[in-house]
């Protein structure tokens, strides 16, 4: 399609190059972008260009001590230098799951952790473990409930037998006792079986 020139003179020839030029350049992107998007996963990718390294210096520690030692220092962070004159409280939610992502293979238990305050003579709680970090004194507490035999029977199936699925007064299998088990105790379960363990937090 012609166009009027600033001079008053209709020229086509200017208006053609540029749409032969942005034919042109759609096929050489589309083939720029496909090469692209299909080398990607072999072009090498350092940790740091979008975030820290990852950090191996533990890597032969026990999972639970590692976990202690992290939660431990980000709590010590949280707190600070300073003086602490009253009882401050953290939580840390945990899961743990396999590569398929199977129900019967994840759990999501959580940890309670009460820091003490310094100088006074705290009313403990019964059921908490004391612990002292630093020139701090603590208290902690797992909520991790499972069947009473998990650890040798991780495999328990509460429906048992024709139609339990359907019709829950045609299992077969007895109501199992559940068991509160330590922190220590569930990440044994989730290393047994080489599950991936999520942690965050402390959360205040």
């Amino acid at each position: 399609m012609a166009r009027r020139s600033p001079l008053g003179t209709t020229s086509a020839s200017s208006v053609e190059p540029a749409r032969i030029s942005a034919r042109r350049a759609k096929p050489l992107a589309s083939w720029v972008a496909t090469w692209a998007l299909l080398l990607s996963p072999c072009a090498p990718v350092h940790a740091g260009l979008l975030k820290s390294d990852v950090d191996f210096s533990n890597y032969n520690a026990p999972l639970y001590r590692q976990i202690v030692d992290r939660i431990k220092a980000k709590v010590a962070a949280r707190l600070g230098e300073g003086g602490n004159m009253q009882d401050r409280y953290f939580i840390v939610p945990f899961a743990y799951q396999d590569k398929g992502n199977n129900p019967e293979s994840a759990h999501s238990f959580l940890s309670v952790i009460r820091v003490l305050a310094d100088g006074k003579q705290p009313s403990l709680i019964p059921g908490f473990r004391r612990r002292r970090f630093g020139n701090r004194d603590f208290e902690t507490f797992t909520i991790s409930w499972l069947p009473h035999d998990f650890d040798s029977n991780p495999h328990l199936r509460v429906f048992e037998g024709v139609g339990s699925l359907v019709d829950p007064q045609m299992k077969k299998r007895p109501i199992s006792v559940g068991k509160n088990f330590r922190l220590d105790q569930t990440l044994k379960l989730a290393v047994n079986v080489k599950n991936s363990v999520g942690m965050w937090g402390p959360y205040a």
